[in-house]
Order: C-alpha cells, then sequence, then structure tokens
C-alpha cells in the first residue's frame, strides 16, 4: 500500500512538472533566470521593507517631543506632496510652451490659482510646521524653496522672500538630508506605508 502511493506521488508530480512546462512553451508564463554551473535560478525583484521597530525615548519629554513633531508633520505633509504634484506639473506644461511670454503667462494663472486654493490655509500655519513644511517641499521637488522661487518667478522674489522669512526664522535655501533629519524621515517613510 505504501509503495501505491509512492506511485501515485510520483505520477502527480510528473503531470505537475509537464504542465509547468507546457505552460511556459506558449509564451505567457516567463521569469528571467541566471545560469550558474548548468543551474537556473529564477531572478525576482522584490519591494522595499521597511522594518521598524518599537521606539523606546529616553524621557518622556524626548516622547512627547517626538509626537509634537509627528502631529506637526500629519499636518503639512499633504501640502507638501500637493506641491511636488504641482512642482512636477509645471515643469512639464512649461516645456510643452514655444514662446517666454506663454511660459510667463502660464505661470502668472498658475500662481493666482494657487494662491486662492492655499495662502488662507498656509496662513493659519506656526512657524514650526513652516519650517518643517519648507523642508518637505525640498524632500518632495530636490530643490529648496529659494530655487523654486528663482527658478518660477525670479532672483528679486527670492531674495526679497528669503529676507522676509529670515525675519520668523525661516530659511528658504535649507535642502532636506535624511540622515540629518531622521526624525522627520521616519515619520513620512511612516505616513507613505502606513505604519
Amino acid at each position: 500500500m505504501n509503495f501505491l502511493r509512492k506511485i501515485n506521488l510520483l505520477f502527480a508530480l510528473v503531470l505537475c512538472c509537464n504542465f509547468h512546462l507546457k505552460a511556459q512553451t506558449d509564451g505567457s508564463a516567463y521569469v528571467p533566470v541566471i545560469v550558474v554551473n548548468n543551474d537556473s535560478f529564477p531572478i525576482l525583484t522584490l519591494p522595499e521593507i521597511v522594518v521598524v521597530s518599537k521606539r523606546i525615548f529616553a524621557s518622556s519629554f524626548e516622547q512627547n517631543k517626538f509626537n509634537s513633531l509627528k502631529k506637526n508633520i500629519l499636518i503639512v505633509y499633504p501640502y507638501a506632496k500637493k506641491a511636488g504634484e504641482i512642482f512636477r506639473e509645471v515643469q512639464l506644461e512649461l516645456t510643452a510652451k514655444d514662446s517666454k511670454h506663454d511660459r510667463k503667462k502660464f505661470l502668472k494663472q498658475k500662481e493666482k490659482e494657487l494662491d486662492e486654493q492655499f495662502q488662507d490655509k498656509l496662513k493659519n500655519l506656526t512657524t514650526t510646521q513652516g519650517d518643517i513644511l519648507v523642508k518637505l517641499i525640498a524632500r518632495e521637488t530636490g530643490q529648496n524653496c529659494y530655487e523654486l522661487i528663482k527658478e518660477f518667478k525670479n532672483p528679486m522674489s527670492a531674495f526679497f522672500w528669503q529676507s522676509a522669512g529670515s525675519l520668523w526664522g525661516y530659511d528658504l535655501k535649507i535642502t532636506y538630508d535624511p540622515q540629518m533629519d531622521k526624525d522627520i524621515e521616519l515619520i513620512v517613510r511612516g505616513i507613505e506605508n502606513n505604519f
């Protein structure tokens, strides 16, 4: 009886292998492989997995500071994400415009739309939230806010807003460094990966 079971199992395996080979011959399911010493190994690209352990804080003050940072990031992150989307959209649209006049007209119209949509909301941000927003915009666009204003408006406007920002403690020339801003990066990655 044990022998018959082994034969049935072997027969089932042969049928499965035969079906698998047949499926590959019709051209619908190819997996890239690498051959090493006449052995084939499938090559698969896996998505990035972030492993985060429960954070232990040195004191309740440190935990409260982190929680406050997280709260502020949750408030400004949607604005930074939207800024990144608008930045890419504007760049794409500007490449389609042939004349300098058309580009300038488009930028004026876009600025008016953005003022109407965001001006009142952004006025209500705290200084800390504004500082975080400047960093997150640099993270999303790859350029600091000073460079963005200089590129899309003019150097004089960039200088003016940098000077005005310095009165409130902002530095529009600040770039985003994930190593220096580890807590911000950790929180943002948590938001993006839903953990």
